[in-house]
């Protein structure tokens, strides 16, 4: 029988020879930590490129990129900030770090709140809207929620922590907030183990969060408390060859993520998210809608059971609201029917074989309950 080739689910191994000869160039010079090397300032310019933005800052994970995005717009106690529903507990976390209040946008059937979910909870006391581009797609309506923030005069932080390539309504994601997160965290598409950015334009705002994040060379208008939060040269040495592949990586995994796509849409019962006929986003995941929670939660178990990666909401769940101390005033959908199955690389002549055997198993779970 013919060997097929085995999925790769851990992006960041398409890169290794490269990431081995960055890092251990760094060890050999002894550059290891956050200042006076080449990697971290290669790397921060070439996202700040990657997004369209000024300049990007590199930290030590996505969460302290949440944190130095709500210090460098100088959160304080008596604000609030508007999280969507569904998002992992840190976007949450950062705000109530600062003492502000924390409120939550109901999710709809795209897992991302809208205008319509976000416009109620605005008020006087509104410091920031927090819009996340979930499971490897683009939040809908994302230029509509930017403008009316902007008019409003309210900052807008997009958090890209499962978005690195993907286009957001023309623009790369992290191109339309005055602030954008990312995550290098080992289960995203840029692998480091941990690590994060943000971008922005402002470049007062860049320099007060460079400083609070521990770049002791960083001037500040007036004396701020300042923490450790900064990348070290390692992890972005493991981080730019990934950068560089992006593209490459996307355009493979959406081909493969497009046949997935085409044969899932044939099973009766399913709902594909987005429902169009192309899955869009950067390729990373499928997203589908079963009939009702324990339908999901089957096919997911059955799923992970025979080796493939999917993920499905359950109770106790720390990307949903239940979860945390806050909840929305209201539930627009039961995210308990979603479940998402992750794209690997496969060579293309392996495309097709993969997407028919994960076809007929999801077709036999649902079938198992009829």
């Amino acid at each position: 029988m013919p060997q097929h080739p085995a999925p790769v689910y851990q992006y960041s191994q398409l890169t290794a020879d490269a990431q081995n000869a960055l890092v251990g160039g760094g060890i050999l010079s002894g550059q290891i930590a956050t200042f006076n090397g080449e990697l971290i300032p290669d790397l921060e310019a070439r996202v700040a490129q990657l997004t369209g933005r000024a300049q990007a800052l590199a930290v030590d994970s996505g969460s302290s990129a949440l944190r130095m995005a709500m210090r460098g717009l100088e959160i304080r106690a008596g604000q609030e900030v508007i999280i969507p529903e569904i998002g992992w507990v840190s976007v949450g976390a950062a705000a109530d770090m600062l003492g502000a209040t924390v409120r939550v946008a109901p999710a709809t059937e795209s897992l991302t709140p809208t205008w319509a979910e976000i416009a109620p909870l605005i008020g006087p006391d509104t410091a920031a809207v927090v819009l996340v581009h979930l499971r490897g797609r683009p939040a809908p309506g994302t230029a509509e929620i930017a403008h009316h923030l902007t008019e409003r005069g309210i900052p807008l932080i997009e958090d890209c922590a499962q978005a690195w390539g993907v286009d957001v309504e023309g623009r790369p994601a992290g191109g339309w907030g005055t602030l954008a997160t990312f995550s290098t965290h080992s289960m995203k598409l840029i692998a480091t183990g941990e690590g994060g950015l943000v971008v922005g334009d402002d470049p007062a705002m860049m320099a007060l969060m460079r400083a609070i994040a521990g770049d002791t060379r960083q001037k500040t208008p007036r004396a701020v408390w300042r923490s450790k939060a900064r990348m070290t040269e390692l992890a972005a040495g493991l981080a730019l060859p990934q950068v560089e592949h992006l593209p490459r990586l996307v355009e493979d995994l959406r081909a493969l993520q497009r046949e997935v796509h085409l044969q899932l849409a044939a099973l009766p019962g399913l709902q594909l998210v987005p429902g169009s006929t192309d899955p869009a986003g950067n390729g990373s995941l499928v997203g589908v809608r079963a009939p009702d929670p324990d339908t999901a939660a089957r096919i997911s178990g059955a799923l992970f059971h025979h080796g493939y990666r999917s993920w499905w909401p359950g109770p106790g769940d720390l990307h949903t609201a239940e979860a945390w101390p806050v909840q929305p005033e209201r539930q627009i959908t039961d995210h308990r029917t979603y479940f998402d199955i992750q794209i690997p690389w496969l060579p293309a002549d392996a495309h097709k074989q993969w997407a028919c055997t994960l076809t007929d198993l999801v077709q036999q779970s649902l079938e198992s309950n009829r």
